[in-house]
């Protein structure tokens, strides 16, 4: 049963890489997210638009003006569409700041409320659209809009007096329906056309970080895949068989880098007593590679036995030992050395004074042979 449930995981592995090697490429989306809130607390209106990860317009009417022109926008033909993304989201802060203010009067609401809307259009590799729209308040499901019948659906029964409202119109009806039909999906292609440098693939680093529990003995073996671009990618530890590990198997989130780029870290606990018994490997799947990355591991080499924690600690301790007699015997000969010196210049200066008191002792002898003792007098000679 076991074997049946290996092989089975290892067939929808296998087809898992295959769907992300043909269609991490050519699908995109165009997201708007808009915020309204009532009260003090948050923004009163905040809005984006995002094509895949990329921020293509932000606002936030804290900021108290309008959001700056991307540079890759900041062209003849990228102002003018600019220009119309700005009108169309800027009448969609009126129509948010109605919903909050509608919905709040209906719950007789006075404190802070918070309104959200997330449209999305999506173009596929094969060409086909996908189009959808839906509303929270405070945070749960309201409303949501069907493009292709071009009426409004309500989440809870306290949301049918906001569905029955934006019916009665069908002008507003048809505005939303060929917006998430066409205009989305023009806007999407104009900026997939903006955007390729932005959108340049890039190659992830792989490396394997490896950690000794000193409890256990056990090994935490990490896969650190980072620096890649864009953010779809598979991430595996292959063990036997080179079949996807299961057990002892943890996955941090794909987290941005500073660059744009990506990175993720998926860790696997080898415990002491299989160490040594099978071979691990870190497989990536990723658009920017043809072929897959895998990336085996080489355990470090573990110290040889005679080298134990006590021994090096003992080597140490008798290094510092040395050092410290080195440095007495240093300061001995030192001492001696100046010592020595101290006699020298002692003996130098006895020398000078002795060789003075000579020279004072010639002179008074030179002086008595000129002029004559004082005690024997002078005689003719």
């Amino acid at each position: 049963m076991r074997h049946f449930q290996f092989e089975q995981h290892g067939i929808v592995f296998c087809l898992t890489l295959i769907y992300l090697q043909c269609h991490t490429t050519g699908s995109h989306s165009l997201h708007r997210h808009c915020i309204a809130t009532q009260g003090t607390l948050f923004p009163k209106n905040i809005q984006f638009l995002m094509l895949d990860d990329i921020t293509v317009y932000y606002y936030n009417s804290s900021f108290g003006k309008d959001p700056p022109v991307p540079e890759w926008l900041n062209h003849s033909k990228g102002l003018n569409f600019w220009r119309e993304i700005s009108v169309n989201l800027k009448f969609n802060r009126h129509v948010m700041a109605t919903a909050v203010r509608l919905t709040a009067e209906h719950f007789n609401h006075s404190d802070d409320h918070v309104y959200q809307a997330h449209g999305r259009c999506d173009l596929n590799a094969d060409g086909s659209i996908l189009s959808s729209m839906s509303h929270a308040y405070d945070g749960k499901d309201f409303v949501s809009f069907d493009v292709q019948t071009k009426s409004w659906t309500a989440a809870v029964s306290q949301a049918v007096f906001y569905k029955r409202k934006r019916e009665v119109d069908p002008q507003d009806l048809n505005r939303l329906a060929h917006h998430y039909q066409h205009e989305c999906i023009e806007w999407l292609k104009l900026l997939l056309q903006y955007t390729v440098k932005l959108r340049e693939k890039k190659v992830p680093e792989v490396r394997i970080l490896e950690r000794t529990d000193p409890t256990t003995s056990a090994v935490e073996i990490t896969c650190h895949v980072t620096g890649f671009y864009p953010r779809a990618v598979q991430v595996e530890w292959l063990g036997a068989g080179e079949l996807p590990l299961q057990d002892g198997v943890k996955s941090g989130n794909v987290v941005p880098n500073e660059d744009r780029t990506y990175q993720l870290r998926k860790s696997l606990t080898v415990s002491e007593g299989v160490q040594g018994t099978q071979t691990y490997s870190c497989l990536v799947v990723h658009s920017s590679v043809p072929e897959n990355i895998t990336l085996p591991w080489a355990p470090r080499r573990k110290m040889p036995v005679w080298i134990t924690p006590a021994a090096l600690a003992g080597a140490v301790v008798m290094m510092c030992v040395a050092l410290a007699v080195a440095k007495w015997r240093g300061a001995l000969v030192s001492a001696s050395q100046t010592s020595a010196l101290s006699h020298i210049m002692c003996w130098k200066r006895s020398a000078s004074v002795a060789g003075q008191n000579l020279e004072a002792v010639r002179k008074q002898n030179q002086k008595i042979n000129d002029e004559g003792s004082p005690f024997l007098g002078s005689h003719p000679g």
